[in-house]
């Protein structure tokens, strides 16, 4: 099955105690992108995560949805829908932003593996370029546009 909605989050750090911070989505004919506030319990934050994503703590709790509206506005979006990622980790990460919205999800998110086996994700994974920030929109975009691109290079019996 070949994956249509694909989803990225970037997180406070990689430690237990780390939780979900941008979430975006990108799908046929849209994308959904929100900063995530920090629920009132979350204070782990690593500086070598915000490093990366260049997003901080302060810029969160400024310009972020809570962890519930968040989870109320992809269940809208996606009840039913199965997202794809490339990366295991973020099923973990979207169980911490269900949780800290005491809400279950409608939708389920699943490694690329498990919509195109082991070899196929290898070779997708392969192709992501490598980039230096991480923004969860632009990986998102990324893995979207080099799944289109693995397919539409396919011979024609291969898709």
């Amino acid at each position: 099955m070949r994956p249509t909605h694909f989803i990225d989050f970037e997180a406070s750090g990689i430690a237990p105690d780390s939780y979900t911070i941008e979430v975006a989505v990108v799908y046929p004919g849209g994308e959904y992108q929100t900063l995530i506030k920090p629920a009132s319990y979350s204070d782990h934050w690593s500086y070598d995560a915000q490093d990366m994503h260049g997003l901080s703590r302060e810029q969160l709790i400024s310009e972020g949805q809570t962890p519930l509206a968040v989870a109320k506005a992809m269940n809208d979006l996606f009840d039913g829908k199965t997202l794809c990622s490339d990366n295991p980790a973020d099923c973990f990460w979207l169980d911490v932003l269900y949780e800290a919205a005491r809400i279950e999800a409608t939708f389920e998110v699943k490694p690329i593996e498990e919509f195109m086996g082991r070899e196929v994700a290898s070779e997708i994974s392969g192709r992501l370029p490598i980039r230096k920030g991480h923004r969860a929109l632009q990986d998102a975009q990324v893995l979207s546009d080099t799944v289109y691109t693995y397919f539409s290079d396919m011979p024609e019996q291969g898709r």
